[in-house]
């Protein structure tokens, strides 16, 4: 959903309305058809939202796209995604990893990067340990292997009840207030957010509140990845204790920052990713 400086609003409007039939879509091999943008050229890197918010809460990082290639996509049951749930909550995360994987497959993209942003890290991560060697790397926005902090605990629990009654739009408006760097952005924020499947959200709180990835972590110590933290983000950058020792792992803080890097902080937070590619040639051309 690419947007223009000048009359954000009317030109997503614009978009909001097309027929999803003239959309890019990959299908996956259980049916579920994802719906994706692609801007530029060069390595491929894909980002992932946290609940709820869909590809639009990185419409930021498409000034990207005149260095790589910027994918972003709808999970399952968000934005313009179709949805189908999971079996359990065990198969949410690696659900959502094979939708990923279909995505990867299908457009061709070849060592990408994986840059998930809050519990859509998870994803990253889960991805990263299934198919460690064929990625470029990873760039985890405000991260965490597991939920190992009481105020973080309680963001999720709230999720989960806000779900519970149905308070979809309360919960857009909410992230759209809390991401918002213009007006124009609260609109699209909170529009979009309206679109995701209230199960399908409920899901990946409740899933991401169990998941524990911190013991595996080791596994991707030969893996270049960027973990970024705002300073003033204290209940989230208590987690950078679970990536301290991996070896090709760079913990990164932006200071004054909160948890809203993607936009609040869009442009340190492009800087730090672009910065990152040479290190990702060197670790794939050695590969």
């Amino acid at each position: 959903m690419r947007l223009e400086q000048n009359n954000n609003y009317l030109l997503f409007l614009e978009d909001y309305s097309k027929d999803d039939h003239a959309m890019p879509y990959v299908n996956t091999p259980k049916g579920i058809q994802l719906y994706y943008e692609s801007y530029g050229t060069g390595r491929p890197v894909i980002f992932i939202h946290p609940p709820l918010m869909g590809h639009v809460v990185f419409r930021y990082q498409e000034a990207l796209s005149d260095h790589v290639q910027v994918i972003l996509y709808d999970q399952r049951g968000h934005g313009r995604s179709g949805y189908q749930p999971s079996h359990s909550l065990e198969h949410v995360i690696p659900d959502h990893v094979d939708d990923l994987r279909a995505l990867i497959q299908e457009l061709d993209l070849k060592r990408p990067v994986l840059v998930g942003y809050s519990s859509g890290g998870l994803i990253a991560l889960a991805y990263a340990l299934a198919f460690t060697n064929e990625l470029g790397g990873v760039v985890l926005s405000g991260g965490f292997p597991r939920v190992d902090s009481s105020i973080l605990f309680m963001e999720f629990q709230v999720g989960i009840l806000i779900m519970k009654a149905q308070g979809i739009n309360l919960l857009s408006r909410l992230l759209a207030k809390a991401h918002k760097v213009t007006s124009e952005d609260e609109i699209v924020l909170r529009m979009y957010g309206k679109k995701a499947n209230m199960h399908a959200v409920s899901d990946l709180y409740k899933a991401g509140f169990r998941a524990d990835y911190s013991s595996k972590l080791p596994q991707l110590d030969q893996l270049p990845m960027r973990i970024i933290y705002g300073t003033r983000d204290k209940f989230i950058n208590k987690h950078k204790k679970y990536f301290d020792t991996l070896t090709h792992t760079k913990i990164i803080f932006i200071e004054k920052a909160f948890h809203q890097l993607p936009t609040h902080q869009h442009e340190a937070f492009n800087r730090i990713i672009k910065q990152f590619l040479p290190e990702i040639d060197q670790y794939t051309m050695k590969r």
